[in-house]
């Protein structure tokens, strides 16, 4: 009995590994956009808004031809919303500075707690901008969701201990968490998608 034309691509793994193929690849992307620093808010959106769009059937054709169309429409903003990032992150990481050489703090190990969280909520704050970011809203602040943050800022810990582990896995953790980072906001929105649907929509 012949098996039914279905137009989806199947692969020996199924289509959970041809996703985590997809978020791989744009992970890459993400990498790559993210070279200067500065640019790595447009380029989290530029991925964001790629998994938005991908399927769980294997790499899309076009996914780096429009990932650059997004990164370039993102960068004027994100390269703002990266440098005031920089920034406060710097500032942070001068006050760490200051209270080490300071000599024996009482309680210094409380202090470097509050900066590393303080740190964190700038990097998931962005992370959230950058996922709500579209070719039409542009950059702005995003919505209230405590819980939705809550995830997310487990998902940039993880991210970072696993970068701090090995370097190498940069690129798979930056594909990894923008798929988090639209699934937290798909959440809030109320579309849930499932391994068979598309993660996609519009930027």
């Amino acid at each position: 009995m012949t098996r039914p034309v279905t137009g989806r691509r199947d692969t020996p793994y199924g289509e959970r590994f041809t996703l985590f193929a997809e978020v791989l690849w744009i992970g890459v992307l993400v990498a790559a956009g993210s070279l200067l620093v500065v640019t790595w808010p447009a380029a989290t959106a530029a991925g964001c808004a790629a998994v938005r769009r991908c399927l769980p059937d294997g790499p899309s054709p076009g996914t780096a031809r429009r990932f650059a169309a997004d990164w370039r429409a993102a960068l004027p903003g994100g390269a703002k919303v990266g440098a005031a990032g920089l920034l406060a992150l710097g500032f942070l990481a001068a006050d760490l500075r200051l209270a080490a050489v300071a000599g024996d703090l009482p309680f210094f190990w409380l202090l470097a707690l509050v900066i590393a969280g303080a740190a964190g909520a700038v990097v998931v704050y962005q992370v959230r901008m950058a996922a709500a970011w579209s070719a039409t809203s542009r950059w702005a602040r995003p919505a209230r969701d405590p819980s939705g943050t809550a995830m997310l800022a487990g998902a940039v810990l993880v991210s970072a201990v696993c970068v701090w582990q090995l370097l190498l896995l940069a690129p798979l953790v930056a594909g990894v968490l923008s798929l988090a980072a639209v699934a937290v906001d798909r959440r809030r929105t109320g579309l849930r998608p499932g391994p068979r649907s598309s993660i996609a929509g519009g930027a």
